[in-house]
């Protein structure tokens, strides 16, 4: 019934994925893969972004040398980023990473002129130093980009859209990562703009993804040396939102993405914005149908990684497939409290000897019971995190969708299964690509409807 190129693009790596949907069956092939390179310049990490589109476009001739039946194409990316283009239509300089830390000067003025308590009943995100609001402040109050020449800006995934069809677009679900969205309309918050003095002409209007594509514009043709028409589909372009999208919810499900970092929550139709949100860094962003992701953001799978590396440079490469082994023999029980600290610890195994025997007084030697106490630290954090969803929303949750590279870990899946008490479900583990291809096959009419793609990821 037709196949479709959809392009995942994490902080670090970008796969083009071929998705075919024949006998209502989703099949994955990857084809390319490649390196999200950063450049650095005066202590400031950018995006190549003649790079990335460099790979994009290998990406599609790939893709085409392998099946050419492909009928759209779709991008999904991390959140936040974004690029300057000029009044000439071109891109002013290299898109700034996330990795790029922002004054803490820059984030107190921004909240002298809008309190975090204000923004965050507007938009319903939870303070990261790294969000949009905070860089498109420092560039245009201090890096005076304006007056450089910058005209608007395009985050990531809308960038790509730009650079391959020509179209300015200012989609949903990545627009509302930026902390200038408001949640109760999904549009864009006059208020926050107008507080911040920031000239509403540097964006335009919201687009809502699933409805609409974009030809590859003639330069793009001729170059890869393309003979047929090819569409660039709107979809969800902020990865997690595809990652949900590609989740097999029912009415009263909740979704887990196990990555590095680990998204709990519920899709629901309007935005949950209270007090106590706000305080425990719960965020409300953008889904498909406007509707909303409500959901925590738990340091995840990271911790694991952190372990592994340090045992590595230690002398001792312990693969993950035996993690669950050891952690299997130990009998050590407890957990400790996730916080800050194990986003940059110097050493992420002494943070957690140091943290149990803080706690209970027990001193820990062995690994097994370094990973025994990380695993139960993970099951402890989604509970607390699912608790806290349930009560704000009022919601009884009945199962969990369990989403992404997590879902090989056969041990964390057994924690969370004790921890939570609730039945698991296992979605895919590629879940941000069947997300992106859902919505492209919905957009080209080869599937109805959100409730039909659901139904043909339950039953693979």
């Amino acid at each position: 019934m037709g196949s479709v190129l959809c392009f995942d693009l994490g902080a670090s790596s970008g796969r083009a994925i071929i998705a075919k949907y024949k006998q209502n069956r989703l099949e994955l092939k990857e084809i390319h893969r490649f390196s999200t390179d950063t450049l650095k310049e005066n202590e400031k990490i950018y995006w190549d972004f003649n790079h990335i589109m460099r790979e994009i476009k290998l990406g599609i001739k790939k893709a085409l040398e392998e099946d050419e039946n492909i009928e759209s194409i779709g991008i999904d990316t991390w959140g936040c980023d974004y690029g300057w283009i000029d009044k000439n239509g071109k891109l002013l300089r290299n898109p700034r990473s996330y990795r790029t830390e922002i004054p803490e000067k820059v984030i107190e003025e921004v909240h002298k002129r809008i309190s975090s308590k204000e923004h965050y009943e507007i938009c319903g995100n939870a303070y990261f130093n790294f969000n949009t609001i905070y860089q498109l402040y420092y560039d245009i109050n201090y890096e005076k980009l304006l007056s450089k020449g910058a005209k608007e800006f395009l985050f990531i995934p809308n960038l790509i859209y730009y650079s391959l069809t020509g179209e300015k677009i200012w989609e949903y679900t990545i627009a509302s990562t930026s902390g200038l969205v408001d949640a109760k309309n999904k549009k864009w918050s006059n208020t926050i703009f107008d507080k911040l003095d920031m000239p509403s002409e540097i964006k335009g209007e919201i687009s809502y993804p699933g409805k609409t594509v974009y030809p590859l514009k003639n330069e793009v043709m001729k170059e890869l040396n393309i003979d047929k028409k090819i569409d660039v589909c709107l979809i969800a372009g902020h990865d997690s939102a595809c990652a949900v999208i590609g989740a097999p919810l029912e009415k009263n499900s909740a979704y887990l993405i196990n990555g590095t970092w680990s998204l709990l929550g519920i899709e629901n139709e309007q935005a949950i914005i209270n007090t106590i949100g706000r305080e425990k860094g719960l965020v409300n962003e953008g889904s498909l149908n406007k509707k909303i992701r409500f959901m925590a953001m738990i340091i995840g799978t990271w911790i694991l990684q952190k372990l592994k590396t340090e045992w590595k440079e230690s002398g001792e490469n312990i693969d993950f497939k035996d993690f669950e082994k050891m952690a299997n023999q130990s009998e050590i029980g407890g957990e400790i409290d996730i916080t800050e600290e194990f986003l940059t610890p110097y050493s992420m195994e002494k943070l957690i000897i140091d943290s149990y025997l803080k706690k209970y007084s027990i001193g820990v030697k062995e690994k097994k019971d370094i990973l025994k106490i990380a695993y139960n630290s993970l099951g402890n954090r989604y509970k607390e995190s699912l608790d806290l969803i349930e009560k704000l929303s009022q919601q009884k949750i009945e199962n969990i969708v369990l989403l992404g590279g997590g879902n090989q870990d056969r041990f964390l899946i057994k924690t969370i299964r004790e921890y939570l008490n609730l039945p698991i479900e296992l979605g895919p583990v590629e879940a941000s690509v069947t997300g992106n291809a859902l919505v492209q096959l919905m957009t080209l009419s080869k599937i109805e409807s959100i409730d039909e793609a659901r139904k043909i990821i339950k039953s693979k």
